[in-house]
C-alpha cells in the first residue's frame, strides 16, 4: 500500500498546483474517506458493460451490485448482461474481442489461460489494494483457500506469480439431505462411508431411492469424486503434487481407478434412482423435493435455484462427504470461486471496472449476495446480523468447521486438468466402459490436455 500512498499524495500535490495555476481542472476522482483507492476513476458520463451468470443464485445481487454502484458513482452506468448459458456465450466474446463485456463472471477456469494470452487484465496489483470498509488489501480479505486457487504460478524457475480474477462465490458442494424424510425414519446422517452405505440399504429397503443422479450433468458429482481421491491418496499428495502438476504421470495415481470403481458400485447397489442418468440437475432436484430421493449431490445453491417451486415446510441440510481412506474426519468439498470475477484486457474503462471489482468484495456487497441468494462468499466478513435459512446455516457449518477436512480441487498451477472425466462418469454409469477402462482413458485424456495447454501458454 505505501507504493500507492505515495503515488496519491504526489497526484494530490499536483492537482493543486495545477489549480492554483489556472491549469486544467483535474478529472479524477480522489481516494474516499474509507481509504478506497480510486485514483483515475473519470468524472464524465461513462457505461461498464458486466455481464453475469443467469443462473444457480440468481441475477438479482447483480442488480444489487448495479444499483449501488451507481449511487456511489452517479457518472457511471452499469450495463448489465445475464445469460443461463454464460460460458458458451462469453467464450468467444474474449477470444475474439467482439462485443466483449467491460466485467464479467465465468464458470471454470478459463482465466488460467485467458490471462496469459493477454485476454483478460493481470489483476496482481489489485490484489495490494484495499477493500472500502475493511482495513485490508485485497489478498489480506480473502480467505486461505481462495489465494491457493487464484494464484498462477507454474512453479518454474523466472516464472512469475499473477493473479488473473477474483473469486465470486465459496458454496460448498456435498451431500444434500431431506431433513423430513430423515426426522420421519429416524436415520442419522452417516459419519463415515460404512456408515453410509448402511444407510442406502436401510433406505432402499422402504422403497426410496438413496440417491439420483443428473446424467446431463455429472459434474455435480464431483464432491464424492474428488473425495474419494483424496482420502485415497492422502491430502499430502492430493493438495501437493495431484493439485500442482509438474508432469501428467500423477494421473495414473491407483485413486483414480478406486474413485471410478466407487463410484460405480452406486450404480450396482441399487442406490441410484433408476432413469435419471437421462435427467439434467433441475430434473433430479423436482425428484429430490417430491420426495422421491433421500439425498442429492449439490450445493449452497439449491434452495434459490428451485426457490418458485419450493415446497412449504420442506426442510433440508447439507452435509461433509463421510470419512474412509487416509483422512480421519468427513471431508468438505468447498466450490470455492469455482465461478470468478475478471476483467477484459481492452475495456476502455479500466479503473471503472477495478473499483466495481473491490466494490464487489466489500462486507456491504458480501452479506447482501448471502441475504439475497444463500450464496457464501471467501472473504472475511461478519454475517452474524444476516439472516438465512436452516439450510445455509448447515452450508456455513460444513465450510467452516474443524471437525471437517475443508478442501478446494484447483491448484496455482493452470496445467492441472480439472474435470475428474464427466463423459466417463456416463460410460461408467451406463455400462459402456468399465472403472479400468475408464481410469486408463482418463489418464490419456489428461495428458493430452496437459500438453495443449503447455502449447496454449507457449511453455
Amino acid at each position: 500500500m505505501k507504493r500507492y500512498s505515495k503515488l496519491l499524495i504526489l497526484v494530490l500535490i499536483l492537482s493543486i498546483v495545477l489549480t492554483g495555476c489556472g491549469g486544467k481542472e483535474d478529472t479524477t476522482i480522489q481516494p474516499d474517506e474509507t481509504g478506497s483507492n480510486e485514483q483515475g476513476m473519470p468524472t464524465e458520463e461513462v457505461t461498464l458493460k458486466f455481464m453475469y451468470f443467469d443462473g444457480g443464485f440468481g441475477g438479482e445481487w447483480a442488480q444489487w451490485l448495479k444499483t449501488e454502484f451507481e449511487k456511489k458513482y452517479p457518472n457511471v452506468t452499469v450495463e448489465l448482461t445475464g445469460d443461463a448459458n454464460l460460458l458458451e456465450t462469453l467464450t468467444p466474446m474474449i477470444e475474439s474481442g467482439v462485443d466483449a463485456p467491460d466485467v464479467f463472471m465465468n464458470l471454470g477456469t478459463k482465466w488460467e489461460t485467458w490471462g496469459p494470452q493477454g485476454l483478460v487484465m493481470d489483476l496482481t496489483d489489485l490484489y495490494e489494494r484495499e477493500v472500502p470498509g475493511t482495513g485490508m488489501t485485497l489478498n489480506e480479505y480473502m480467505t486461505d483457500a481462495a489465494k491457493d486457487k487464484f494464484f498462477f504460478d507454474l512453479g518454474t524457475e523466472g516464472s512469475e506469480v499473477k493473479k488473473y480474477a477474483i473469486p465470486w462465490t465459496a458454496g460448498p458442494m456435498s451431500i444434500v439431505y431431506n431433513v423430513n424424510m430423515f426426522e420421519e425414519h429416524g436415520w442419522e446422517y452417516p459419519e463415515t462411508w460404512e456408515e453410509f452405505e448402511e444407510l442406502c440399504e436401510t433406505i432402499k429397503a422402504e422403497g426410496i431411492a438413496p440417491l439420483t443422479y443428473p446424467g446431463k450433468y455429472p459434474n455435480y458429482m464431483r464432491p464424492l469424486v474428488r473425495s474419494w481421491q483424496i482420502q485415497s491418496m492422502g491430502p499430502e499428495k492430493f493438495l501437493g503434487e495431484y493439485k500442482n502438476p509438474t508432469s501428467p504421470e500423477i494421473y495414473k495415481d491407483p485413486a483414480i481407478l478406486e474413485s471410478f470403481t466407487k463410484f460405480k458400485e452406486l450404480f450396482d447397489r441399487g442406490w441410484i434412482m433408476e432413469g435419471t442418468t437421462a435427467l439434467d440437475h433441475t430434473q433430479v432436484q423436482m425428484e429430490f423435493i417430491n420426495n422421491k430421493v433421500a439425498m442429492i449431490l449439490n450445493g449452497s445453491w439449491l434452495e434459490q435455484e428451485m426457490e418458485e417451486v419450493w415446497p412449504e415446510g420442506y426442510k433440508i441440510a447439507l452435509g461433509p462427504i463421510p470419512q474412509a481412506g487416509k483422512i480421519d474426519k468427513p471431508t468438505a468439498f468447498l466450490n470455492v470461486g469455482g465461478d470468478y470475477l475478471g476483467i477484459y484486457s481492452k475495456t476502455e474503462v479500466p479503473e471503472v471496472a477495478k473499483e466495481f471489482l473491490l466494490f464487489s468484495v466489500t462486507p456491504e456487497a458480501n452479506r447482501a449476495f448471502l441475504e439475497i441468494s444463500g450464496g457464501m462468499r471467501p472473504f472475511k466478513f461478519d454475517f452474524d446480523d444476516v439472516e438465512v435459512s436452516d439450510f445455509i446455516k448447515s452450508c456455513q457449518d460444513v465450510v467452516s468447521n474443524p471437525d471437517y477436512f475443508q478442501f478446494t480441487d484447483s491448484g496455482s498451477n493452470p496445467l492441472m486438468y480439472q474435470p475428474v472425466g464427466n463423459d466417463l462418469l456416463n460410460e461408467i454409469a451406463t455400462g459402456e466402459t468399465t472403472p479400468e477402462e475408464a481410469a486408463k482413458t482418463f489418464y490419456e485424456e489428461a495428458e493430452t490436455e496437459y500438453n495443449n495447454t503447455k502449447k496454449d501458454l507457449d511453455l
